[in-house]
């Protein structure tokens, strides 16, 4: 089809679809991908919801990082929709809450059960900063990044949270990249309570020396219901099939 035929189909557009496809447009030009997810997560879900003709309205974020860079949510808020956004690291949750003003954010670490205060390591690489002791000690031993300093942080069990600041919203996407407690904190999640239509877990294990995917998420989520969707480099979506 010529530049004449694209430019009469987009005339043709509803105005919901003419935006949203300028909006990917842009994105292709700006950021030469169709999102902003490290792996193209959000591309992925964002297509996927819009051919089974359905929107993501309220998302979950926990361990979201930075506001936009590598994220799996900024998409979705770009685009209108709205969430609670979780960070442990006090400088990230700052720029997240001036980004995002919409979202609710939420200055904890996610633990299985509990509450009080543990320490963070702050990675050189923030992306890796984690509560686990044993994750710092095996990222550092990789070379992959090196704690630049500790801070104390207060934590919340997923549950806790989930009651405090979700409640009976329905969630459209979830995405739970908390390094090194992923799997606890999943296992300790009730599904019955939270069940997000989608669900985007790290189920990957890579460094220099080897690559593997973690088949213990993928036997826990089918236990609570879900199933893969799709993969990436160093993600999963699975889908609620209850």
């Amino acid at each position: 089809m010529g530049l004449i035929g694209l430019v009469r189909r987009f005339a043709d557009l509803k105005g919901d679809e003419r935006g949203y496809y300028l909006r990917r447009f842009v994105d292709l030009q700006l950021h030469a991908r169709p999102g902003f997810s490290q792996f193209g997560e959000d591309a992925s879900v964002a297509a996927f919801l819009r051919n089974v003709g359905r929107a993501c309205h309220f998302y979950l974020d926990i361990g979201a990082n930075h506001p936009v860079r590598h994220s799996n949510t900024w998409l979705f808020y770009r685009d209108g929709a709205s969430g609670l956004v979780v960070e442990a690291n006090p400088m990230l949750a700052r720029r997240l809450r001036r980004r995002r003003p919409r979202d609710t954010v939420v200055n904890v670490g996610v633990l299985p059960e509990g509450s009080g205060t543990m320490e963070l390591q702050i990675m050189d690489f923030d992306g890796l900063s984690t509560m686990s002791p044993e994750w710092g000690e095996r990222v550092a031993s990789t070379g992959m990044a090196r704690a630049q300093r500790r801070v104390t942080v207060p934590v919340i069990g997923i549950n806790d949270l989930l009651r405090q600041h979700v409640s009976s919203k329905p969630v459209d996407f979830a995405s739970i990249d908390i390094e090194g407690l992923d799997f606890d904190v999943l296992s300790a999640w009730d599904f019955d309570a939270f069940r997000p239509f989608l669900l985007c877990a790290e189920t990957t294990e890579a460094n220099a020396a080897e690559y593997r995917r973690e088949e213990r998420v993928y036997g826990l989520m089918k236990s609570r219901g879900y199933e893969p969707l799709f993969e990436t480099f160093a993600n999963t979506i699975f889908i609620d099939r209850r």
